[in-house]
């Protein structure tokens, strides 16, 4: 049997079924810590597409994009359920809403690629406060997805980076959505600061880490 907070993802994607999903109900109901990161999960997942303003496309411009960009595979029901609330506009300014969408889309399909693997392990990334604002996903072999809460405020980045007990921080890269896949072998932290456009040499706005064992 899984443990409990391993069911926590799949629960909040009303995956979970059966005899998993009675234990972890009944132990939710008597443990605030479950219940706390089953909202902190729930807030990291559905506040993706909240990037888009909703706007309603002719049926026809719809249709074709629909049949574009929609994927032939099934995805996570969850995905699909928040794609179809996008609508896309028309004109010069409709290009730029569309490639919204689109990097939205890839990030919804690079998380529910992650979700999908059942041994993928994740924790809550957190300030210095103990308050969350993303979740790490990762595998024992290395790789990691962090997903945030909330993009980056605008003319800022994210930057992640990787660090080393006793050492300086390593920059693994900058970011300006909310999903950034990377790799934490070798660090005993992994971080998130906010930055400048490009990035920093070193983290001068540092926004939370989380160990890495």
């Amino acid at each position: 049997m899984k443990d409990l907070r391993e069911l926590l993802p799949d629960y909040a994607l009303g995956l979970l079924e059966g005899e998993e999903k009675d234990r972890l109900e009944q132990a939710l109901q008597s443990s605030p810590e479950l219940r706390r990161e089953l909202t902190e999960i729930r807030e990291v997942l559905y506040r993706l597409p909240k990037n888009l303003p909703p706007v309603v496309p002719p049926p026809r411009v719809w249709e074709q994009i629909r049949r574009r960009t929609f994927p032939k595979r099934n995805f996570l029901p969850w995905a699909a359920a928040l794609l179809v609330l996008l609508g896309l506009g028309v004109g010069s300014w409709g290009v730029g809403l569309y490639r919204q969408y689109q990097a939205l889309a890839q990030e919804q399909a690079k998380l529910a690629r992650w979700l999908a693997d059942p041994e993928v392990k994740w924790q809550p990334i957190k300030n210095s406060e103990g308050q969350s604002f993303g979740t790490m996903l990762w595998r024992e072999e290395g790789p990691c997805l962090m997903v945030l809460r909330e993009p980056p405020p605008p003319g800022r980045v994210y930057q992640a980076w990787g660090r080393k007990n006793g050492e300086e921080p390593v920059s693994l890269g900058v970011f300006s959505g909310r999903v950034f896949e990377t790799d934490y072998e070798g660090f005993d932290f992994m971080g998130v600061s906010l930055e400048p456009p490009g990035g920093s040499p070193q983290p001068t706005e540092p926004l939370g880490r989380v160990p890495t064992s």
